[in-house]
């Protein structure tokens, strides 16, 4: 099943995923089940069709299962100008930038830009003096998804016990995801979930 550069997806569709998660893995909102703060249009749209896997991968240590919750608000919408370190302690103004955590790996966690789609890496270590935001950690919700089907797919190689084997299942992976989204080869996110797997 492990998938090659010329067949990995732009957008995935649900059958593809489900087939590296599993069926039932995905969280599949209605659209009015997403925050109104969420405005970029084809994100709702993946969201609402083809849906985002609220899974655990163990091999990198990702969890995105807050998802499932059951108190409606899966998509907690965050003032990212807090957040990045962008507003001064005292303004007290509405928040007109919005994000939304998607996923973690153990503190580090990843955002989608409520207007624009993207994936951002935020470090909450940063927050108090306006480090939180790391930088782009995938070009677009759908990208994210692929990415962490890529993963998934190669939890086995990644977690081997022989390092050679795992080291070379990282390099390997990695080469692919930087092929599938230019954001990733310079992510400190990938980094951190990767750095374990390949010293």
């Amino acid at each position: 099943m492990t998938t090659t550069a010329e067949k990995i997806p732009r957008v995935p569709d649900t059958a593809w995923l489900e087939e590296r998660f599993g069926t039932g893995s995905l969280w599949r909102p209605a659209e009015d089940e997403l925050p109104a703060e969420l405005t970029h249009q084809r994100s709702r749209e993946f969201l609402t069709t083809v849906g985002f896997p609220a899974v655990r991968i163990a091999a990198i240590g990702f969890d995105a299962t807050h998802l499932r919750t059951d108190d409606g608000d899966a998509l907690h919408a965050f003032d990212a100008d807090e957040l990045y370190g962008e507003r001064y302690p005292d303004d007290d103004s509405p928040p007109v930038n919005f994000c939304f955590s998607v996923g973690s790996c153990g503190e580090q966690l990843l955002m989608l830009d409520g207007e624009y789609g993207g994936i951002d890496h935020y470090d909450p270590s940063g927050w108090d003096h306006g480090a939180g935001h790391q930088g782009a950690a995938a070009s677009s919700l759908p990208g994210l998804a692929v990415l962490l089907g890529l993963i998934a797919e190669r939890s086995d190689e990644l977690t081997a016990d022989d390092r050679a084997t795992a080291r070379a299942a990282v390099a390997a992976l990695r080469e692919l995801m930087c092929g599938h989204d230019t954001a990733v080869g310079e992510s400190p996110f990938w980094h951190t979930a990767f750095w374990y797997r390949a010293d």
